[in-house]
Parts: structure tokens; sequence; C-alpha cells
């Protein structure tokens, strides 16, 4: 019976070093782990909370203003000749005209041979002008902000008759505008 209590006695002694083996690593585990979600919350609170307002205003501003100013004093290259046409006016009945000049403005260093694709292609650009100008009435070219309009227009009509290999016109700008 005296082995066989020594015998427990001694399971017992392991089976404490065994639990008191594994108490400093689970508390180091738990701590570790601890400080890990905490890190992670700190950071997901950083990113995620929502940004002061005027702050925010301020960089949009900021932002808006540069890319103005980069466009605004950004000049491309020009086409050589420009397009013009006379057209009678939608509705005039043949009485009011529009005497009108473009030309185009691309960006050079990323397209250098689109200044000779819109020479090529003028008789094709200008047959798209007088086409667009033809169908305009007076209350569309007297309008004040008709050029705008009409720029827009023509900057669409002829970017999607260039191929994409080609390049893209940045700006449709007029030489002449008159109306009689």
């Amino acid at each position: 019976m005296n082995e066989k209590n020594e015998e427990n006695a001694v399971k017992k002694d392991r089976d404490e070093k065994k639990a008191s083996g594994n108490k400093p690593l689970f508390f180091g585990i738990l701590a570790g782990v601890l400080l890990l979600n905490t890190v992670m919350a700190f950071l997901l609170f950083q990113f995620t909370r929502p940004q002061d307002s005027e702050l925010k205003a301020a960089r949009a501003h900021e932002d808006s203003l540069r890319v103005a100013m980069e466009k605004a004093t950004e000049v491309g290259a020009i086409s050589e000749v420009p397009i013009e046409g006379v057209v009678n006016i939608a509705g005039t009945h043949g009485e009011r005209f529009l005497k009108a000049s473009i030309i185009f403005e691309f960006d050079g260093n990323r397209y250098p041979s689109l200044g000779a694709e819109l020479e090529r292609r003028s008789p094709r650009l200008r047959d798209l002008f007088l086409g667009h100008m033809s169908t305009l009435t007076l209350f569309e070219v007297t309008d004040p902000e008709a050029r705008n309009k009409i720029r827009k227009d023509l900057l669409r009509l002829v970017n999607n008759s260039l191929p994409p290999k080609v390049g893209e016109v940045r700006d449709v700008l007029f030489v002449d505008y008159i109306i009689q």
C-alpha cells in the first residue's frame, strides 16, 4: 500500500508540475492576444473614424484648385490647319448664318502622331463639324453657354471618330465664331 501511495504522490507531483509549467505559457499567450487586440482596435479606430468636415472640405478645395490650375496653365499641341465652315442656322430659312473656325488641342508628348492624323482626317472632321453646326437653332448658337456646349459636342464627336490607338483630342478651341 505504501508503494501505491508513493506512486500516487509521484503522479500527483508530476501533474502539478505539468499544470504549473503551462500557467506561464497560458498567461503569456493571453497577454500577447490582448496586446494584439488592443493595437488592432487602435489602428482600426484611427483609420475608420470620420474626418473633420472642415478639414475634408479644405483638402477637396485645395485639390480641385490644384487640378484646375494645372489644366489651365498647361498648353498642349495645337492642330496646324483650322477647320472652318459657314452654315445656315436651322429654322431661319436661310436668313441667318454661322461662320466658325476651330482648332484642336492635344497632348503632343503622349500622342506625337496625332497632329498628322488630324490633318489627314481633316475632310472627315470638317464634315462632322459642318454637319453638327448646321443642326443648331438660333437659340442654340446665341445662348451664353452655346460655345461651351458646342465645344463639348464637337470634342465628343471628334474623339469618337478617332481610333483609340492614335490618341484623343483634349479640347476644341474656337478661332472664329460669327453669327450674321
